[in-house]
């Protein structure tokens, strides 16, 4: 008799600890998609406004280029000094793409290493057969 008290009380500690467990990983896993959700929110907004600029920049290239085709040798100076400046600003948003994809896959890697970490404790908790020594 008493033996099966002492195996349900084993049992009983078992599923109260894996419930608090579950809860824990459940919560992380939630931190860790909102964190994700941010980031994917962050990215589309940058994207979004970077192809308005590179919109607003083709149609001053064909602005450019249609005036040159009028007078190839009027206001050449100007046309010249304001493609250095688009070619500058190409290369800027160029950078912030590339930062902004950097700090995209770094949370992304970040996250699904934490799951894995995650996934592994579990299956060495459940694969150990002296975990109720321990408690």
């Amino acid at each position: 008799m008493e033996l099966i008290y002492f195996i349900s009380g084993i049992l009983t500690v078992g599923v109260i600890y894996s419930i608090v467990l579950f809860k824990h990983i459940k919560s992380s896993h939630t931190e860790l998609l909102s964190s994700f959700n941010k980031s994917s929110h962050i990215s589309s907004a940058r994207r979004a406004d970077l192809r308005d600029e590179i919109e607003d920049i083709k149609t001053l290239i064909i602005d450019i280029q249609a005036s040159m085709e009028k007078d190839q040798y009027e206001s050449l100076s100007n046309i010249n000094k304001r493609i250095k400046e688009l070619d500058t600003v190409a290369y800027e948003n160029l950078n912030k793409i590339q930062q902004s994809n950097q700090v995209f896959n770094k949370n992304i890697t970040d996250a699904f290493n934490e799951i894995g970490q995650l996934k592994t404790n579990l299956k060495t908790l459940a694969q150990d057969p002296n975990m109720l020594s321990r408690y």
